[in-house]
């Protein structure tokens, strides 16, 4: 059958795709770009369905699901990574949590078949298909592949603006069930039309940085979903200078200034990097920390603002990896700004695999000089480093791609894993260097693989050292204000 015959005979209404949906199924989604005609459709008949579970990571728009007194026909739960939607679901009990890496996501369906429960449904958002009936996921393919691969069913919704990414991120329409074509209307694209958007925000400020998030990170076609969630949220609901640093729209503060002066000073000529979104990483190319060194290489689950600018500009060339040379490989462009995905568009210099592939220990250790730079909530002076829980066990985000981005970067011959961290939090009022973690605290990366903690005040190097030679240094890089209080709090624990 030719591949246009089968589209058209495949192509569906979202009530139509939405009723694929049996009570009992477990239906997946996942980050970037996310489906929205489909799961309105589902949520919309929640009368209907009964324990209809719901999995997501990191979801980017909520048809009702999450909403305090949702009905009961939705079970929520989150894998490796919740963020700002989920986490009050998370927070109330609303929702559950799956720790579980990237990479070794799918060794359970592969290699555990009694252990494994069916991937029912699988929805995603994908191009149109290309001339031999190929549709791509764009610019965030994350395990979208991995997923169809695996579901029983694969429901797409196809938008013409998702653009066509090179690596192993095709799908072809033989590999889909149905699809549903839905390209959400641009709106909110002038001045004028986000102002009337914004005009029920009260507060003067809150409405400020609303307008700023939108016009500088949101791209237009994702607007139309977002903007009413955004506008819709109570303040205080979303940080959003939380939000701002994330993505790195804010104007740099002086702490991460410092910090990237710092990590600059770790980085050389011909190193393979990976940075992850989040101040004071997601800053670092706009910095211009990496702009006087000589062809870099870059491997890394995300790429954040500027990075395909500096591939652009040839700084970033790849010419000394070990694998994939030459390329600058990723998988997801999440992060970047709309000049940067106008660069990546159906360029052959970039290239998008599975986070399985990306994030995988081995395959992140076969580049050589691999530099590994991931932000951390808070480190305790032997090297335990925490990035997914605050206060105890309260989950903030999660692990990502992170454990074997640092982990791989370790095992890397000449490689480097440099932590980020800023010296206190909450204002100043607490250090982020502790003697011990609070109870319930995640470990995300163990002491023993801790290797650079890098904060404003400098530098500390852990690989070989010992408790007490590791203690000395974290104090050296705390905040002033702690200092004499983690040395006697180390000092009480035996040690200095």
């Amino acid at each position: 059958m030719d591949w246009r015959e089968e589209y058209r005979r495949k192509l569906v209404s979202a009530d139509e795709a939405a009723a694929q949906i049996k009570s009992g199924d477990r239906v997946f989604l996942t980050f970037g770009e996310w489906a929205s005609a489909i799961p309105g459709a589902i949520f919309s008949r929640r009368h209907e369905l009964k324990d209809v579970r719901i999995y997501t990571t990191a979801a980017e728009n909520d048809p009702g699901w999450y909403n305090p007194g949702a009905p009961e026909s939705f079970k929520m739960a989150q894998i490796c990574f919740s963020g700002e939607l989920a986490r009050a679901s998370l927070d109330e009990g609303r929702s559950d949590f799956i720790p579980q890496p990237l990479s070794t996501q799918f060794k359970l369906y592969d290699e555990r078949p009694k252990e494994r429960k069916a991937i029912d449904v699988f929805i995603a958002t994908v191009s149109p298909p290309d001339s031999h009936g190929f549709c791509s996921f764009g610019a965030y393919l994350w395990n979208k592949k991995a997923y169809a691969k695996r579901a029983r069913k694969v429901l797409a919704e196809v938008n013409e603006r998702v653009i066509r990414t090179r690596g192993d991120n095709f799908i072809h329409v033989s590999e889909i069930d149905h699809f549903v074509e839905h390209t959400p209307p641009l709106l909110y694209t002038t001045d004028e039309e986000i102002d009337t958007a914004l005009a029920s925000v009260e507060d003067a400020e809150y409405r400020k940085k609303l307008k700023f998030i939108i016009s500088n990170y949101i791209p237009p076609h994702m607007r139309g979903r977002v903007v009413p969630f955004l506008t819709q949220a109570k303040e205080g609901d979303i940080d959003l200078d939380f939000f701002g640093r994330t993505f790195g729209l804010a104007e740099p503060e002086e702490w991460v200034k410092r910090i990237a002066e710092n990590v600059s000073t770790l980085i050389k000529d011909g190193d393979c990097i990976q940075v992850g979104i989040g101040a004071p990483g997601v800053y670092f190319a706009q910095l211009g920390i990496f702009n006087n060194k000589i062809d870099l290489g870059f491997h890394s689950e995300v790429m954040s603002r500027g990075i395909a600018k500096l591939v652009k500009a040839g700084v970033i060339t790849g010419k000394y990896k070990t694998i994939n040379i030459g390329r600058v490989v990723c998988t997801a462009a999440t992060g970047a700004d709309p000049e940067d995905l106008a660069i990546i568009n159906d360029n052959p210099k970039f290239e998008l695999y599975a986070a399985d592939y990306v994030t995988n220990i081995k395959i992140v250790s076969a580049n050589d000089n691999q530099v590994a730079m991931n932000n951390a909530i808070c480190v305790d002076l032997t090297g335990n480093i925490n990035a997914e829980t605050v206060l105890g066990p309260r989950i903030w985000g999660g692990i990502g791609g992170q454990p074997e981005l640092h982990i791989g970067a370790v095992l890397s011959r000449g490689g480097r894993a440099i932590t980020l961290l800023r010296s206190t939090a909450m204002g100043g009022g607490v250090s982020r260097i502790v003697p011990y973690m609070d109870e319930g605290s995640a470990i995300t990366i163990p002491r023993y693989f801790a290797d650079y903690i890098v904060t404003e005040y400098g530098i500390a190097r852990m690989y070989g050292k010992t408790f007490r030679e590791r203690a000395r240094e974290l104090i050296a890089i705390a905040h002033p204000d702690f200092r004499a209080d983690l040395t006697e709090r180390a000092n009480a624990l035996g040690m200095i």
